[in-house]
């Protein structure tokens, strides 16, 4: 009879990477969203309307995710603390892991794959583009009118980038999306929104997680605190 075989022990680099990557993952996409903004730039002239409006979207949401996590970046806090009432807003229940998944696994994978299909999977396209229109409700109006704040960390780029390509990609799209695109496409979007972002974590909550910064908490306490 054999043992159980137990999973090797991470290694003290592997840790690192991980680490690496639970703290610093928005920095990296604000490279890499200087790197499309290029690309862009130079190729964006010789792509068809709706592929051009996904790589933007992609772009977007870069910059949406610069602004919640890094400058101002207080939104894990504002999430905790305005949306889920936490009384441990460093970790729980949205932590460094979890943001990690829903904004990497869940949103550049899908944006990317929505933008490199293009116009061949409009469902796929119009599922990532209900993505941002979710966080259009959350930063526009859940927030605000939950928390009485007038600003949140991802207000601005929803309200200037999401909205304007999200419109932009319906008045392009709406005449090419057939029945079977429009109720994929919603059933997915409602996935990722719901699923994606809510479902993971509640997945991945633990109140023994690496905690976040206090830059990313302390602005939503103290805002709190005021209102």
């Amino acid at each position: 009879m054999h043992g159980r075989v137990l999973p090797p022990i991470p290694t003290s680099t592997e840790l690192a990477d991980v680490r690496f990557a639970e703290r610093h993952w928005f920095d990296v996409g604000a490279v890499l969203g200087i790197a499309l903004a290029i690309w862009l730039v130079i190729t964006g002239s010789g792509m068809d309307t709706i592929t051009l409006i996904l790589w933007i979207s992609l772009l977007t949401l870069f910059a949406h995710q610069v602004e919640e996590w890094r400058w101002p970046g207080w939104f894990p806090g504002m999430l905790n603390v305005v949306l889920f009432r936490s009384d441990d807003p460093w970790r729980h229940p949205l932590n460094v892991r979890s943001g990690l998944v829903v904004n990497v696994v869940v949103g550049w994978v899908s944006y990317l794959l929505a933008a490199l299909f293009g116009a061949g999977l409009l469902w796929l396209a119009m599922a990532t583009i209900l993505v941002s229109v979710g966080n259009c409700v959350l930063h526009l109006l859940v927030i605000p009118i939950r928390g009485r704040m007038p600003y949140n960390p991802g207000m601005a780029t929803s309200l200037f980038l999401f909205v304007p390509v999200s419109v932009w990609f319906f008045i392009v799209a709406w005449p090419q999306l057939s029945v079977a695109d429009i109720v994929i496409g919603l059933l997915l979007g409602v996935v990722l929104n719901v699923g994606g972002v809510i479902g993971v974590i509640r997945a991945l909550e633990d109140r023994n997680a690496p905690p976040f910064e206090d830059r990313q908490i302390e602005p939503a306490l103290r805002y709190a605190r005021t209102t």
